[in-house]
């Protein structure tokens, strides 16, 4: 019986590597530079792994022949795929062994991966990869490997439980520490970037063949500039156990024959504390008017039960709600709030496939591979896309001026979003400058100030109270060097700025009078209560976040990502997101931004 079993398994793969090649020759072929290709075309909800598989082809060589596809694929986008043939005849070619090299044999072992071996001899992936070219369409069971002898490499650390752990070097660039990561199934130069928070020029600095080409089990130098990056992810990866569930409250329920939408609302209430901090009303907002949406669905005839977690603070909290079993059974996680929490319920996602919005938090971890996270806060990165287009139209005749405050935490949204406004614009060939202060007192802006030009000057911190000395300093030479503050959307509220300034947001500052007042209305008559009218407006952001998603689950079901471009028609007054792929496999994040004037005279 196993012999037969055996043979089917291998009868079946053979006709599955027979259609893979018969199937092929459909397709129109390309000669580059000598090299024969396939050109095919992209199709809907197809991934990189798909089409190496049906050309029986590496993701390397498909990557290596586009390097346009490093942010992902896009549907009907044309593609160049080795043809098989080719790429066997570059295999059998002899690798030349250098001078004074020596070798070791290494016989592959079962489900053995490269970073496997690498770790067992102390070498890089690079050098494995350099003498042994055949690997490049995977390893298999029994392939005899030349190991080069003298390539030492510190392994990475391995846990109790056996996963890899990034472990931290010791060692110095350029007087930078710096982490190694792993490289993941579908992750990108980009996405990695991303996840630390450093320009992919820095990542290709300390790993030069990174710009050509990273695959699966790569191990990547990623530049590290405080231990405060290293606490962090240390922190992320750590696994956190968590005692028995207790459920919060299920809040309301709107009765249907219909079919009840089910959704989870995770928020930090704080309801076992006996006084209320400061902050925890503006949750309490966004939940009213989360409940406000829901009232006018029902209304509409659309039914759901909602129910409520408190979240606090902590991560054990976070974990046992993700032990309730009811969690399980939602359509659409809102929640949680604070970026600890937001790393842990990515997961919970991903493998029960529920759709989940982050609706404040600019930083989600796994969003570039996890389909089923929305992240409403942009992010530096879409800022930075938005400033540019901002600069190359609206503010095209400005001059922007880059202000390098000292000591700024790596972690500051500031600072990200000013490094990767000045890369883009660098790429777009935009003219700036950059002044990099010490005090107020002992720096001259008029050195890279002009005076027949609005000069818009951008800093690289999100606080206020770091930036403000140096604003009033502009302040009392704005009168020779006219000047607009590119601020933050959290300095609105401040005094002693300049007396122009714009800024970018998720948020409308064009709210409609008669909306807004209705609004206020039902507001104070369900809950006895004015919200908060702070900006941004928390109970807004709930009414109009939740009426967006109820509207998509209402018209096309849980399968309303493939219309996510698509205009919901939903009501808003603050917000009207736009969610998008950020690429093949990601979440979504959204696009939407304004921007607004701020004049204080």
């Amino acid at each position: 019986m196993r012999k037969q079993l055996i043979s089917l398994l291998l009868f079946g793969l053979f006709i599955i590597s027979f259609t893979v090649f018969a199937q092929n020759e459909h397709y129109p072929k390309k000669k580059v530079k000598g090299v024969e290709y396939y050109v095919y075309s992209v199709q809907p909800h197809e991934g990189l792994y798909a089409i190496s598989r049906k050309f029986g082809v590496s993701q390397a060589d498909i990557n290596d022949a586009n390097p346009q596809i490093e942010d992902g694929l896009k549907i009907g986008q044309v593609l160049l795929i080795p043809v098989t043939g080719e790429k066997v005849e570059l295999l059998n070619k002899t690798v030349e062994q250098p001078n004074n090299q020596e070798f070791i044999t290494h016989k592959v072992e079962k489900k053995q991966t490269i970073f496997a071996i690498c770790r067992k001899y102390k070498v890089s992936q690079e050098d494995v990869r350099k003498y042994n070219p055949a690997i490049v369409n995977g390893l298999q069971e029994g392939m005899i490997l030349r190991i080069p002898v003298g390539k030492i490499q510190k392994p990475t650390e391995k846990t109790d439980s056996g996963e890899m752990k990034t472990r931290v070097k010791n060692s110095r660039i350029e007087n930078e520490s710096f982490i190694i990561h792993v490289v993941r199934k579908g992750e990108t130069l980009y996405s990695i970037s991303n996840k630390y928070k450093v320009l992919q020029s820095e990542i290709i600095k300390l790993n030069p063949g990174a710009a050509k080409h990273i695959g699966a089990d790569d191990q990547l130098k990623i530049p590290v500039k405080s231990k405060l990056l290293i606490d962090k992810f240390n922190r992320l990866d750590s696994n956190v156990n968590a005692d028995a569930l207790k459920k919060i409250a299920q809040i309301q329920t709107f009765p249907t024959k219909k079919h009840r939408i089910q959704i989870a609302i995770l928020l930090p209430f704080m309801l076992n504390q006996s006084t209320i901090e400061p902050g925890t009303n503006r949750f309490l907002d966004f939940y009213g008017g989360a409940l406000l949406a829901l009232n006018e669905a029902k209304a509409k005839g659309i039914s759901a039960d909602i129910f409520v977690f408190d979240t606090e603070k902590s991560d054990d909290k976070m974990m046992e709600i993700l032990n309730n079993p009811d969690l399980k059974k939602m359509d659409l996680i809102i929640g949680p709030a604070f970026s600890n929490q937001v790393a842990l319920i990515g997961d919970f996602a991903k493998k029960n496939k529920i759709h989940t919005l982050i609706p404040f938090s600019s930083k989600v971890p796994d969003i570039d591979f996890n389909p089923y996270l929305y992240q409403f806060n942009p992010g530096y990165d879409a800022a930075a896309r938005f400033s540019t287009e901002l600069l190359l139209g609206k503010y095209k005749k400005y001059h922007p001026v880059f202000v390098e405050l000292p000591d700024v935490d790596l972690f500051d949204d500031g600072k990200a979003w000013s490094d990767n406004l000045q890369n883009q614009l660098s790429e777009k060939n935009i003219k700036f400058s950059i002044i990099n202060v010490t005090s107020p007192e002992s720096n001259d802006f008029s050195s890279v100030l002009e005076s027949d030009k609005k000069n818009l000057i951008i800093f690289n911190t999100d606080k206020y109270g770091y930036a403000a000395p140096y604003i009033q300093k502009l302040k009392s030479i704005e009168n020779q060097y006219p000047a607009v503050l590119f601020e933050q959307y959290s300095w609105l509220n401040q005094s002693g700025k300049l007396a122009d300034n714009i800024y970018i947001s998720p948020f409308s500052p064009m709210l409609n009078p008669d909306e807004l007042s209705s609004f206020n209305q039902k507001f104070i008559s369900a809950f006895h209560r004015s919200a908060s009218t702070d900006l941004p407006r928390y109970d807004l952001l709930g009414y109009d976040l939740t009426n967006h998603f109820i509207t998509l689950i209402h018209r096309y079901g849980i399968e309303f990502t493939e219309k996510m471009g698509t205009n919901n028609y939903s009501k808003w007054i603050q917000s009207h997101p736009l969610f998008e792929r950020i690429s093949a496999g990601a979440g979504f994040v959204n696009q939407k931004l304004y921007v607004g004037d701020d004049k204080t005279e």
